[in-house]
């Protein structure tokens, strides 16, 4: 469903639509930098990271054969895709989850490799360039955790799907809620709240799905594609905003797009 406040343009052919909800996360998220310029640069920061992982999703399962979509809103980014005629195998599945955070560790990796030269000790360049290194390559790696509904979450159970087809279900559930308890406790132990929150959402959800019918419940909608919280910006070591935006992982979530 399309609210008319949503921001929306094709970019490489694919449909793009940015919720007002994505916007005022991000500028909250980095309000205890207190400076205009810095909030405004840390926005962008926040949508060009995001946008990136989305695409490196999109642009694989177009390859595919997949109609997609991209979505940022309030708690991250959504790359839907439909499924391709003739179905769609656990491998490239496992392909397509990895190439939200693949993408966005070559793109951070270009960016330390071109400005490495430079002193970025200071100023508001150097605020740009260390926040996008530290968002695109710690987030893509922290993002492949087999963690549900994270890219890793889906890198896991196509694994399974494909080395224990008859209890991968059974695994995936116990690793995931071992995962998802100790992402609770560490959120706590460090006193990150916004982590500690969505941890134990995602927590509550591997109860239910286990304490439930046998069938699977539904995996919440979220796509943690956003820069985690552990990873603050900074320009000197007394400026960086307290929170840091969640993403959901980048959920990549097979079926129909929204039109």
């Amino acid at each position: 469903m399309h609210h008319g406040a949503d921001l929306r343009f094709s970019l490489f052919g694919i449909p793009v639509e940015i919720r007002p909800s994505f916007l005022l996360i991000a500028a909250l998220l980095g309000f205890s930098l207190e400076r205009v310029d810095l909030i405004l640069t840390w926005i962008i920061i926040i949508f060009v990271s995001i946008l990136i992982h989305e695409l490196g999703h999109a642009l694989t399962a177009r390859h595919y054969g997949s109609d997609v979509e991209i979505q940022l809103n309030g708690i991250g980014g959504l790359t839907s895709w439909s499924m391709p005629e003739g179905g769609i195998t656990p491998g490239r599945r496992a392909l397509i989850a990895a190439a939200g955070s693949a993408t966005g560790l070559v793109f951070g990796g270009l960016i330390w490799l071109a400005t490495s030269p430079m002193d970025l000790t200071n100023g508001l360049f150097a605020f740009a360039v260390v926040n996008l290194v530290r968002v695109n390559v710690f987030w893509g790696l922290l993002n492949w955790l087999p963690i549900r509904p994270l890219d890793g979450g889906h890198l896991f159970s196509s694994l399974l799907e494909r080395v224990a087809p008859n209890r991968g279900e059974t695994i995936a559930n116990v690793v995931f809620f071992v995962t998802a308890a100790t992402g609770l406790v560490l959120a706590i132990r460090f006193r990150l709240l916004f982590v500690a929150l969505i941890a134990a959402w995602l927590l509550w959800g591997e109860i239910s799905r286990m304490l439930g019918p046998s069938s699977p419940a539904p995996v919440p909608r979220l796509d943690f594609d956003a820069p985690a919280v552990e990873e603050e910006p900074v320009l000197d070591a007394e400026d960086a905003p307290e929170g840091g935006l969640a993403d959901s992982g980048g959920e990549t979530r097979p079926g129909e797009p929204d039109r």
